[in-house]
């Protein structure tokens, strides 16, 4: 099982809607695999993260999930010459969006979050990151 950090850009989508549902569908841009576990960072205004998520399925063509993630969207998603390869995510703990969050960017650079967070990372690279997020999230 491997931990990834996903970035979310709030400004487009609307996240919290998003995974306020059973079952969340994500663009995949990464070596993911079921059971992996997903670790959502909201951008601003709310820079920190949101939700552990586990990957439940890979795969999914964009095709086959539009209709369940188009409502989210805040703004037009600009069009892709190739169907997106989606996962579907179930969140397993929701986390309190607070200023003072140990989970904020104000925390996590500190205990290993490097540089800007444009893509997902695999946090088995960055074990300082990855022990102090599991220490805070249980």
């Amino acid at each position: 099982m491997t931990h990834w950090l996903y970035p979310a850009n709030t400004k487009f989508y609307d996240v919290l809607g998003a995974f306020a549902e059973k079952e969340t569908f994500w663009p995949i841009s990464s070596k993911v695999a079921v059971d992996d576990t997903v670790y959502i960072y909201l951008a601003a205004p709310h820079k920190q993260l949101g939700f552990v998520c586990y990957v439940k399925e890979i795969g999914l063509a964009e095709s086959a999930v539009l209709d369940k993630v188009r409502p989210f969207f805040l703004k037009a998603p600009e069009g892709s010459k190739k169907d997106k390869l989606f996962m579907k995510l179930k969140v397993s703990k929701r986390i309190a969006l607070d200023k003072g969050s140990l989970l904020s960017l104000e925390f996590l650079k500190p205990n290993g979050l490097n540089g800007m967070l444009m893509g997902p990372r695999k946090l088995e690279n960055n074990p300082a990151l990855l022990t102090y997020i599991q220490g805070v999230t249980g």
